[in-house]
């Protein structure tokens, strides 16, 4: 074995990706004075690696002008990416690269968060992009305006009435295990990996509502963390679920997933009326003639 080069440490992507951070604050301090500001992702869960991305976000009284963005954005000399908004006066996104790292800085008014914040916790807006707001909150490190983040989080803590939308949402697993003889006489390998991916989708939605966890999509890149926080949850899960997605593995694989889960539900929440699926637990497809 080579011998070690003299006065050679090992780089920790995190701490470097949160150095960039205070550097990227410090600038922006100058030109547009965030009242709050948010480190999250990887970064701030002390996890980033050499391929994360930076997600600052900052927040605002009143939006400043494009101009003092841009100003803060020179200064740096990050190379922009692109920039975007939903509504003129209350967000602005801008996207760059700083030191070969993509940047990702979210500018948003605190009234216009607040607002948007209470739609997501009460259960009215459930898609993946909504959810890692909350996430972010919730698992980000602050940076400025500890106070009031604080009282944001503790706006953002789990409700019944998300736990009740997420899981009559995501309750639609197909029946694969009514269709196995129909599958057969088809050439069905890509839509029967399709719907096995999105049934494992759906399942880990339902048992993180179950648990009162909040998910996204994008937390399936760290699986098993994700089923590690899960204390209610059918045996061996992670492995399961990988387990769907091989081709010779049999519907039945899924029957059973759903079945625990089902059974958890109706143990735990005996109060939630799941929404039928197309077929039934047991069920088998017959042929008409």
């Amino acid at each position: 074995m080579p011998p070690r080069a003299a006065g050679r440490t090992r780089v920790n992507a995190t701490d470097q990706l949160r150095a960039l951070a205070d550097r990227i604050v410090g600038v922006y301090d100058r030109h547009v004075s965030p009242v709050a500001v948010l480190l999250a992702g990887s970064a701030a869960r002390g996890d980033a690696d050499f391929y994360s991305d930076l997600d600052l976000l900052m927040y605002y009284e009143r939006l400043p002008s494009r101009a003092a963005f841009e100003s803060a954005l020179g200064e740096l000399g990050g190379t922009i990416v692109r920039t975007g908004f939903d509504h003129e006066d209350t967000d602005y996104d801008q996207f760059f690269e700083l030191d070969g790292v993509q940047c990702q800085l979210a500018h948003i008014t605190t009234a216009y968060f607040e607002s948007e914040l209470e739609k997501i916790v009460a259960g009215e807006r459930l898609d993946t992009p909504y959810a890692k707001v909350v996430m972010g909150l919730l698992e980000g490190r602050w940076l400025r305006g500890v106070e009031q983040i604080a009282r944001w989080r503790e706006q953002a803590r789990y409700r019944d009435e998300y736990q009740r939308a997420a899981i009559e949402r995501h309750w639609k697993v197909f029946p694969l295990w009514a269709y196995e003889d129909y599958l057969r006489g088809r050439d069905a390998p890509l839509w029967r990996q399709q719907v096995l991916l999105e049934a494992a989708f759906d399942l880990l939605a339902v048992l993180a509502a179950l648990n009162r966890v909040y998910f996204t999509d994008f937390e399936v890149k760290r699986m098993r963390d994700v089923v590690g926080k899960l204390e209610l949850a059918p045996p061996n899960l992670a492995d399961r679920l990988e387990r769907l997605l091989l081709p010779d593995t049999s519907p039945a694989e899924l029957e059973s997933l759903v079945a625990e889960t089902q059974a958890l539900l109706e143990e735990h929440l005996p109060d939630v009326e799941l929404p039928p699926l197309r077929r039934a637990i047991g069920e088998k497809l017959e042929p008409w003639g």
